[in-house]
């Protein structure tokens, strides 16, 4: 309900409103000129401004003048009420401070407060309480014009922010699907995702990583703390990204992948951003060489990643090695001592592993070579059977050992 002029409050109510329009009338300039000079004193972010001394005292000028017009109660004209929106947006452009844009705005309280008292004085007011409280009007004016500048800063920062990100993916996917074509792409990808055209990298795919699952962001945090630029992006369901490790090991930049370890991921290794897409065609390779979810270097799954190539060739060559051993009774328990066996290279070291006596994985290797026909001190029969084994890891190899379970 409004205040009436009766009303004690009222009167001192009207009292700010003409001074509010005496101000606007015959000291905006003023005020402008001494709150801008102010402000470049106190705030070392206003004096370096790249702007025009004019320019800035025009936004001065703008955004007093909207706190005045508000406090002498008429019409605010479009132009000036636009005032906060147009300098918190300009702001988040110029990537200023938001704390110095905050501090101009307390000044501009000060200004406008000593203002008010000066010419209330003038009147014979100041020494009234009634008239002391009605200047409360003039901390609420300069308070809203803070707060509209605040959230139209924040509105840009955020849209500036989706812009960065939108421009920045663009250019990852292109970089994926052209850059080992088009050098331009590469030079262009290069200067969006800030990293250098001939940086050493770790290229990531992983299946399936949902985009607002905990995980990808404790990477991103984990990369961030460690001084390691990187970005990552989408492609259809997958997870793409690289990983600039400098002067790292590629195990250094790996200690900070493992949240992605619940999902089926493959890395590889590449000197320059124009192997990224051999990379990523090879990180997919890394993948499929076994299908439980787990983090795959392709340098430690070689022979998987080659076994899941070619599917007709390999998985020919796989079920022809393995198929008389899939047709002994205790063929799952050969084939574990087999893989460790080819892992290790020692009957002692599986014998530790698998908590079983060295006669008895003996037996067991032996068991193996009886029914494949193929030696394991002969370099190309171990060669035929690791690579039999890591097919077994694939989707299509998994598939193989359940049908072969059921027809057991």
């Amino acid at each position: 309900m409004p205040i009436s002029e009766e009303h004690p409050s009222g009167r001192h109510a009207e009292a700010v409103r003409s001074i509010a329009r005496m101000l606007l009338a015959e000291r905006l300039e003023e005020l402008a000129t001494n709150a801008q000079a102010c402000l470049d004193r106190q705030e070392r972010a206003y004096a370096d401004m790249p702007v025009e001394p004019a320019v800035k005292l025009a936004g001065m000028r703008r955004t007093l003048e909207l706190a005045l017009t508000r406090l002498s109660g008429d019409a605010v004209p479009p132009d000036v009420a636009r005032a906060t929106s147009d300098v918190g947006r300009q702001r988040a452009e110029q990537g200023f401070p938001l704390p110095a844009l905050v501090h101009s705005f307390q000044l501009d309280f000060r200004v406008l407060w000593e203002a008010f008292v000066e010419e209330g004085r003038k009147r014979g007011l100041a020494g009234d309480p009634g008239f002391l409280d009605g200047l409360l009007l003039v901390w609420e004016a300069t308070d809203t014009n803070s707060v509209e500048v605040v959230d139209a800063y924040h509105r840009a920062e955020r849209d500036l922010t989706s812009h960065r990100l939108q421009v920045r993916s663009r250019a990852f996917e292109r970089l994926v699907l052209e850059g080992e074509r088009d050098t331009a792409v590469v030079a262009d990808a290069s200067a969006k995702l800030g990293i250098p055209v001939d940086a050493p990298l770790v290229v990531l795919v992983a299946e399936g990583v949902p985009t607002s699952d905990r995980s990808l962001a404790d990477c991103h945090q984990a990369l961030r703390r460690a001084n390691l630029p990187c970005h990552f992006g989408y492609l259809g369901d997958e997870l793409l990204g690289v990983i600039n490790r400098g002067r790292r090991s590629s195990g250094a930049v790996h200690d900070h992948l493992t949240p992605l370890g619940a999902w089926r991921c493959g890395t590889v290794d590449v000197d320059g951003l124009a192997g990224t897409p051999r990379g990523v065609r090879l990180a997919r390779a890394a993948i499929r060489s076994d299908a439980v979810p787990g983090l795959r270097p392709i340098r430690r799954h070689w022979i998987g990643a080659i076994m899941s190539g070619d599917e007709e060739l390999t998985g020919v060559m796989a079920r022809d090695v393995l198929a008389p051993l899939m047709a002994v009774r205790d063929h799952e328990g050969l084939i574990e001592t087999l893989r460790h066996y080819l892992a290790l290279g020692s009957v002692t070291e599986v014998a530790d592993r698998t908590y079983r006596h060295r006669n008895t994985v003996r037996n067991r290797l032996q068991a193996v070579e009886h029914a494949t026909g193929l030696s394991l001190a002969v370099p190309a029969d171990a060669a035929l059977l690791a690579m039999a084994t890591e097919w077994l890891k694939t989707t299509t190899g998994q598939n193989y050992l359940r049908q072969r379970g059921a027809l057991d």
